[in-house]
């Protein structure tokens, strides 16, 4: 992972495809659809946000992703529905170190669209443009206690734990801890390898 990579993936964020569902830039007709997700009070449970009150703060965070568009930083991929178009959550890049070769990714899905494995799709390619197309030596997560769910998910995905941090963050007026999940890009390759 270098600069030029760096710059390839951002400086025009690919669109990338999965069976089901299409990754791709927001837009700013998205709007409606990322606030109806963003609004609904179980999806940013163990989140660092709080639900969005309005279309204003959903406008918010669409201006800043738009804005790292422009700039060509590290950024979000819109989960569309193929067919219809429509937004149901979001995932990507929440950190870039280009000194250590590493990144953090992140993800989203409306609890309409829970358990029916969308998340698991959109996942994979992101963890293609991870380590195949920024050629990450290392991808985290970081998820908060009491997220099993999530800990499930990334330990099914080839994860593993690599620590804990009590009280690490001061989320929504508590300390809470956080638990430390990485995977290589050795492990990916021969994770991709064995599901081939």
């Amino acid at each position: 992972m270098n600069d030029l990579l760096y710059r390839r993936l951002f400086s025009d964020l690919p669109t990338l495809y999965t069976e089901r569902l299409v990754l791709r830039r927001f837009r700013s007709d998205d709007l409606y659809d990322v606030n109806e997700y963003c609004s609904k009070e179980e999806v940013p449970r163990f989140l660092m946000w709080t639900p969005h009150l309005n279309l204003k703060e959903t406008q918010g965070y669409l201006d800043f992703m738009m804005k790292r568009y422009r700039k060509g930083q590290n950024s979000d991929f819109a989960i569309a529905l193929q067919g219809s178009g429509k937004v149901i959550g979001n995932c990507g890049f929440t950190s870039v170190d280009l000194n250590h070769e590493c990144c953090e990714l992140g993800y989203v899905l409306s609890s309409d669209y829970w358990g029916k494995g969308y998340m698991d799709e959109a996942f994979e390619a992101l963890l293609a443009a991870a380590f195949d197309r920024l050629e990450a030596h290392r991808a985290v997560l970081r998820i908060l206690d009491g997220n099993d769910h999530s800990v499930a998910f990334a330990i099914r995905h080839g994860f593993r734990k690599e620590g804990t941090e009590q009280n690490a963050f001061f989320v929504k007026g508590e300390y809470r801890t956080v638990h430390h999940f990485a995977m290589l890009k050795s492990e990916y390759l021969e994770r991709k390898q064995g599901i081939r």
